[in-house]
């Protein structure tokens, strides 16, 4: 099965901004937090049409909002590290797409999620600064002039699938609906991972004090469970034998969609 990848859109509020390439380390500390809009790219849901892969395959009915808030420290001219928190809700949905499989399938499940980044971010592109002070008889910035930057680091997530049986949402990773957790199948998978976050972003300095980004980031993940699909499907016979001929919650719940 293919890994996980998270598209999250964010546009962030700088508290203060950057500033003069010679003032930085007056403005060094800053404190972000963004509001965006979360795509799921993995085994559930997709867009239209035969599966394209990556970005190709997105999903825009089933985007989800996502919060964000953080601290900023500026190291260089150029470079920043920076922590931040993160929320947001995932979906991957089959009922989106109108390719034949996967609409045939018709399997759902949404997420919260939690993670904790630290990243590093490395300016390319300065055109935004110039003058923050707006001194008399000095010229002013260009209002279309943008900085470009991209970052990347090391995140850890926690998530908890749930899938929709009778209008309720049930929690999937307790059901074992791939078997997990029976004799002679493996554990139960963890809801928690390592993610790769990585990313592009533009900026505009307002002021001194503000500024606006809106950054594009991707994130792999280490666990092929955020969907609570991996595998294959464990089987009502097998579901029986298991719980001694009783149909298990996991085959009602999953069976009503196979």
């Amino acid at each position: 099965m293919k890994k996980h990848i998270l598209i999250v859109i964010v546009a962030i509020v700088l508290l203060p901004s950057l500033a003069d390439a010679q003032q930085w380390k007056r403005y060094r500390k800053q404190v972000i937090g963004g509001v965006g809009v979360t795509s799921f790219l993995g085994d559930l849901g997709g867009g239209p049409g035969v599966e394209r892969g990556f970005i190709w395959d997105a999903d825009i009915a089933a985007t989800r909002p996502s919060l964000m808030v953080g601290y900023r420290y500026q190291l260089n001219n150029f470079m920043f590290g920076r922590a931040n928190v993160q929320w947001g809700i995932l979906k991957g949905s089959d009922e989106y797409t109108t390719e034949e499989f996967r609409g045939n399938r018709n399997l759902k499940f949404r997420t919260g999620y939690f993670e904790l980044d630290l990243m590093a971010e490395f300016y390319l592109i300065q055109k935004a600064k110039g003058n923050l002070y707006r001194l008399r008889g000095v010229r002013g910035r260009n209002a279309l002039k943008l900085d470009v930057y991209v970052f990347g680091g090391i995140g850890f997530m926690y998530f908890n699938p749930k899938g929709e049986y009778q209008g309720t949402w049930h929690k999937l990773q307790p059901l074992g609906t791939e078997g997990q957790g029976l004799p002679g199948q493996p554990d139960k998978y963890n809801r928690t991972t390592f993610t790769i976050p990585y990313g592009v972003g533009v900026s505009k300095s307002i002021d001194r004090f503000w500024g606006v980004n809106l950054e594009m980031t991707f994130r792999q993940t280490f666990s092929d469970y955020i969907d609570d699909v991996s595998s294959d499907y464990f089987g009502r016979k097998n579901f029986r034998d298991a719980y001694q001929g009783q149909l298990s919650d996991a085959d009602q719940n999953f069976n009503t969609n196979l």
